[in-house]
């Protein structure tokens, strides 16, 4: 008798616990974050930029970021297609989150925190021709 009474006991707790630890078939990753603005020149070929930030990770979040040059449009019309598109490697390395990003001409800024010890980074990259960046700075704030 003992016995039952103590499995009637459990059965919902276990049953509680385990929808509690179930993963949620409904998740979705997040959207990632896209930025546009600024403006490049090569040759005689132009456009602008658009940055894609991208959170990856489940306990320790983190960013993967990409820099993609834009032809410049024809007409009124929006091109959607790069003419190159690069990741980030120095934020994108599992180590850091991707915060406020600001596109400024050809500078991109982007506030960061380690994912592990929590401090606080500004990455600042000068935008060149397509394909191309240079990592200006990763200061503390």
């Amino acid at each position: 008798m003992a016995i039952s009474r103590v499995l009637t006991l459990l059965v919902p707790l276990v049953v509680l616990v385990g929808a509690g630890c179930a993963p949620a078939q409904d998740e979705v990753a997040p959207e990632p974050t896209v930025t546009h603005g600024g403006h490049w020149h090569a040759d005689s070929r132009q456009g602008s930029f658009r940055v894609v930030a991208e959170s990856v990770g489940f306990e320790h979040v983190s960013c993967r970021m990409w820099i993609e040059w834009l032809p410049a449009a024809a007409d009124g019309e929006s091109s959607n297609a790069s003419v190159a598109r690069v990741l980030l490697e120095e934020l994108s390395d599992g180590f850091w989150t991707c915060g406020n990003v600001q596109l400024t001409g050809s500078v991109l800024r982007i506030d960061s925190h380690h994912v592990y010890s929590l401090e606080p980074r500004r990455f600042t990259v000068a935008l060149g021709e397509p394909g191309s960046y240079r990592l200006q700075s990763a200061a503390p704030l």
